[in-house]
């Protein structure tokens, strides 16, 4: 029997992997190179978002200006947090591989639709062991625009083959959850307390833990009814 459900699009940072506390580390690192100590407070409006929109917020709240050599921010980025996780592995959630797993047995087409680069995506699903449970890995390095714009998720969608209204998107940002309303596609938010404050009203629901996101809940919510 065919479902009106056929996909389910993951975010990746704060969802699949606990990053968001490695990625502020490395961002404190890269700052203090330059002269700078980031604070969290500042940082977490990024959470979901790119590095241009981080360095949009540093130059708004430090007036320091780090567009001109965002070559060397990103180099700088990705050397050091390629050592950090060479020596500690991605971060991983409890409960994240298990879940994958029992969706992509149920028979859904899944995929993960990420700001982040590409060779970390790929190198994180790897690393949990999941790779194989994707049929979409799609960065927003592929796209136009970045969350809250809907560009990577409709993208991911085309590159699925299913069509907006047939997807389910899980995110745990602000960004994310707009990004997958202005996508016209509904959105599971999932709280992870180190993504910080996040708006996640924009989701039709909200899970704290996924033991939570079964088969079954994901019928119940296609089905029409929220929690």
């Amino acid at each position: 029997m065919d479902r009106r459900l056929k996909a389910i699009i993951y975010d990746m940072d704060g969802v699949l992997i606990n990053t968001e506390p490695l990625h502020f580390r490395v961002w404190k690192q890269v700052f203090a190179k330059r002269g700078l100590d980031i604070d969290y407070d500042i940082y977490k409006g990024c959470i979901g978002a790119t590095f241009e929109y981080l360095m949009d917020l540093v130059l708004e709240h430090y007036g320091r200006n780090f567009h001109g050599e965002m070559e060397a921010v990103r180099a700088d980025f990705a050397e050091i947090k390629k050592e950090r996780i060479r020596r500690e592995g991605f971060p991983e959630i409890a409960g994240v591989k298990e879940m994958i797993r029992r969706m992509y047995a149920a028979g859904y087409r899944l995929a993960v639709a990420s700001s982040s680069p590409q060779i970390y995506i790929d190198g994180a699903m790897e690393y949990l062991g999941i790779r194989d449970c994707f049929a979409v890995l799609n960065s927003g390095e592929h796209v136009a625009h970045s969350k809250p714009a809907p560009d990577i998720f409709l993208n991911t969608a085309k590159r699925l083959g299913v069509l907006p209204q047939e997807c389910l998107i899980v995110e745990d940002s602000t960004n994310g959850c707009l990004a997958a309303k202005n996508a016209g596609m509904r959105c599971v938010g999932y709280r992870n307390p180190d993504s910080g404050a996040q708006d996640l009203s924009p989701a039709c629901c909200r899970i704290s833990d996924w033991e939570q996101f079964t088969v079954a809940f994901v019928e119940d919510l296609w089905g029409g009814k929220n929690r």
